[in-house]
Formats: structure tokens, C-alpha cells, sequence
């Protein structure tokens, strides 16, 4: 499988983008999804990404600064390729570099399933009763958990197969989820209102 990944920069650079592109959509549908539930609420986005946040809230089809990265990103693959494998021959570089951009990709794939499965099942059998805040500074935590689990994940992988790939994978996981712990950090949570704010608030 990793020699398939390595032998030409096309494998790599296909994959990125087909999981680049899902990635996006499959948040504009979660995002929309949970907006159908007036149980479900977020403090402020769903999208933990700041720099994707407004393209993610107002349901951006064609996300300019989305498309930037992904041609950015899917032509240094191709020069990636050329100067460590073509020219080095370094395929234990090139494959980490991939294992840094798919396995992350498919951490954040696996919080999307989940959060497909959970609007599958509340809309089918309910579940939840009351109101639910997620509050921003909560989001960042949980999510910063679920990349340190994966960051271990691969990196037993990596110690089991000594595979470059499951290492970027680790460390591009590790990495975002000392980010997420980072905006957590600077993140002040408001106050969720209590019930009887909202009686008050809509009676008046």
C-alpha cells in the first residue's frame, strides 16, 4: 500500500484531494444538520477552524480560500515528490510528509461519521431532551482529546510497523490537537443562560 503511495506523486496527490473535498462538504452538511435540531446549539461555530468558520456558518458551496489551499497543497505534493523521491530517493520522507496530510484527514473523517451517525439516530429515534450549548472552549477541548487518542493511535502503528507514514500521521495529530488545546486556552466561554432567563426572555 505505501509503495503504491510512493512510487508516483499522482496516488498522493488524487487522495488529497478527494479527502480535501469531503472533508469541506461533509462539514457544510453536518453544520446544516445540526441547525435543523433547536436542541443542539454551538456558542459560536461548529467549525473549529477559525480561518473556515465563516465560509462554514454562512454555507459557502465554493470556498475561495478552500480551493487556494487545495491547489496550494496538491501542487507541493507533486514538487514534494520530485525532490525527495525522484531526486533523494528519500521515500521515507515523502511518505511521512503524505502520512502528515491523509492520516489527519482521516481522524477528522471519523469525527464527521460520528457526527453523522448521531443526527442519523436523532432523527429517527430522538434522544436528547432539553437544550444543549456547546460551548467553543468545550468543542476545542473534546476535539484536542479525540487528535492526542489518534496521535497515540498511529504512533503505536508507527512502532508496530515502522512505517514513516503512520509518524506524520501522529505528529500532524499531535500538532493540531496541542493547536485546538492552544485555542481553548485563549477561548472565553459566555454564559449559557438558565431556563428560567429563557421563560423570562420569552415572555416578555
Amino acid at each position: 500500500m505505501e509503495y503504491l503511495l510512493t512510487s508516483s506523486p499522482i496516488p498522493g496527490m488524487v487522495l488529497w484531494i478527494i479527502v480535501y473535498i469531503s472533508d469541506y462538504y461533509m462539514t457544510l452538511s453536518v453544520a446544516k444538520a445540526y441547525k435543523d435540531f433547536d436542541t443542539i446549539k454551538f456558542e459560536k461555530s461548529m467549525e473549529l477552524t477559525p480561518q473556515f468558520q465563516k465560509d462554514v456558518d454562512g454555507q459557502v458551496r465554493v470556498s475561495r480560500r478552500h480551493i487556494t489551499l487545495l491547489l496550494l497543497i496538491t501542487l507541493l505534493i507533486l514538487i514534494f515528490w520530485y525532490i525527495t523521491v525522484g531526486y533523494f530517493n528519500w521515500t521515507w520522507l515523502y511518505s511521512f510528509f503524505l502520512g502528515l496530510l491523509i492520516l489527519l484527514e482521516a481522524a477528522v473523517h471519523m469525527r464527521h461519521f460520528r457526527n453523522w451517525y448521531q443526527i442519523r439516530v436523532l432523527r429517527k429515534e430522538g434522544g436528547i431532551t432539553g437544550s444543549i450549548m456547546f460551548s467553543q472552549r468545550f468543542s476545542y477541548l473534546t476535539s484536542a482529546f479525540d487528535l492526542y487518542a489518534f496521535a497515540v493511535l498511529f504512533f503505536l502503528f508507527f512502532l508496530w510497523t515502522f512505517s514513516f507514514f503512520f509518524l506524520g500521521g501522529a505528529i500532524a495529530c499531535f500538532r493540531v490537537g496541542l493547536n485546538h488545546s492552544g485555542l481553548a486556552k485563549k477561548t472565553i466561554s459566555q454564559p449559557v443562560p438558565s431556563t428560567s432567563q429563557h421563560a423570562d426572555s420569552s415572555s416578555g
